[in-house]
């Protein structure tokens, strides 16, 4: 899709295939498995949003946000955070890594795990649409 958002989805691969179909036709996909594949990314590419999945690189999302927020020029660009593959954690521990994500500077941390797949795409879209800024 030219002149569309690039989001770079910062996921294990099954997250990634599972927000590559979520996201279809909506934005340019942009998948990153490691952190270093992501810094690369970030450094050499256009984009607009980064979303990063709980389980991201060993489950370091936190760190690669942290990491990302310290980083010109990356640091600029909208970070929302995702648990879409269902998990151990507790829905009490992932409302508490929410709220760390976001006093990081995340915009949001959305779960999803739990919901049907219809839902679940409705919502992953939604928090995408609005983390983006408006098109330059």
């Amino acid at each position: 899709m030219k002149g569309a958002h690039r989001v770079l989805i910062a996921a294990q691969p099954a997250a990634w295939r599972l927000l590559q179909t979520m996201l279809a036709g909506l934005v340019d996909l942009v998948p990153a498995h490691t952190s270093a594949e992501a810094f690369k990314i970030l450094a050499h590419d256009r984009i607009d949003l980064i979303v990063c999945t709980i389980a991201f690189d060993e489950s370091q999302m936190t760190d690669f946000l942290e990491t990302v927020k310290r980083t010109v020029p990356a640091s600029t660009v909208p970070f929302l955070c995702a648990r879409v593959l269902k998990s151990v954690l507790r829905d009490s521990m992932v409302a508490s890594m929410r709220e760390a994500c976001i006093e990081l500077g995340a915009v949001d941390l959305i779960d999803v795990a739990n919901l049907p797949s219809d839902r679940a795409q409705t919502v992953v879209r939604a928090a995408v649409s609005s983390s983006l800024r408006p098109a330059k």
